[in-house]
């Protein structure tokens, strides 16, 4: 049975906010990892000049 445009149109909006919310959540882990990888970086370099020292 064929959907009506209605019922196409419900279900891409559907598809549409549920794409949104994985856009949401996968920018958030991007931005998580991205702060800790500057965290390690400054680590790293820390645990160098106390090395070197």
């Amino acid at each position: 049975m064929q959907k009506t445009p209605e019922q196409r149109i419900m279900e891409l909006e559907a598809e549409v906010k549920l794409l949104e919310k994985q856009k949401a959540l996968l920018e958030r882990q991007a931005y998580i990892a991205d702060k800790k990888a500057i965290f390690f970086d400054m680590m790293i370099d820390f645990g160098g000049k106390r090395i070197s020292n």
